[in-house]
This record gives C-alpha cells, structure tokens and sequence, in this order.
C-alpha cells in the first residue's frame, strides 16, 4: 500500500471550469508521463461536489458520497487507487486491520494504491460531514500508480 495525503489543494490551481484541481495523475506536465485522471472540487453549489475526469483508454472510475455519521468499510480492489475527497466536516480513513489514521477536512485528499487488496474504515463525524470516495481501476495495466 502507498499513501498521499494532500492538504487543501494543488497550491490553488484552478481547472478551465472554475472547479479546484484536489489531485491530478500526473500533477503536473513537467513529470512528463501521460494525463490518465484529475479530481477537482466545484464549490459553485450549496453542497460542494468532487468529480473525476480520466482517461477511457486507461481509466475506469466510479464515484460515491457518503454523508453525516457515515461508518463503513471500503475495498481498495488489487491494483486500483481511491482517492478521498474531503468535502465538509471531518472524516477519519484508518486501517482495518493497521495502526494508521488520518483526518481529512474539506479540500484535504488522500489517495491509496497498490498491488494488494485492503480495507479501509472510513468515519464521518456527526453533522454535514461529507466526502467523496472515487475508485480507479485500470483498464490495461494490472496497476495503477499515482505519478506525484
């Protein structure tokens, strides 16, 4: 397992829609690898809204919000990356079965990946709490790495 965690934004960088860029793969063209996905963050409605952008030819891409109190499980597939996307209040994502943790808060992203499958627990806090949990899946390499 890999981790990221990104604290607010990428320095503010702003999408062509206005939107806030949370996490991009790569983050920025100087890496020189191939755009395969981008997560920003619209704050242009009432309740923000995280959304992926990804390449078809190499991403597939799903999206979930879960809100106020939420406590579960989520399953990170053999290859795949999630990404987290603080939305409003507090969220704890820590290892099912590991020591580690960490708080997300809105604009705060953290991103799993890795060869392995592994669960995660996630916990809001009661009241507007909310995140954004997108999984990515690979469509031609067994893996998925996040190129920072």
């Amino acid at each position: 397992m890999w981790m990221l965690i990104r604290a607010n934004d990428l320095g503010a960088v702003r999408a062509p829609s206005g939107a806030r860029i949370l996490a991009a793969n790569p983050d920025s063209a100087e890496r020189g690898d191939p755009w395969r996905w981008t997560v920003e963050l619209d704050e242009s409605t009432p309740a923000p809204i995280a959304a992926v952008t990804a390449n078809p030819s190499h991403v597939n891409s799903r999206s979930t919000r879960y809100e106020g109190n939420y406590t579960g499980v989520l399953q990170r597939g053999a290859g795949e990356q999630i990404v987290v996307a603080g939305l409003a209040g507090e969220a704890l994502v820590s290892a099912e079965d590991g020591p580690w943790q960490r708080w997300l808060r809105p604009g705060d992203t953290f991103i799993v990946e890795g060869e392995d499958p592994e669960s995660m627990r996630l916990s809001l806090t009661a009241g507007e709490s909310a995140v954004q949990v997108i999984t990515l899946s690979p469509t031609r390499a067994k893996v998925l790495r996040w190129v920072p």
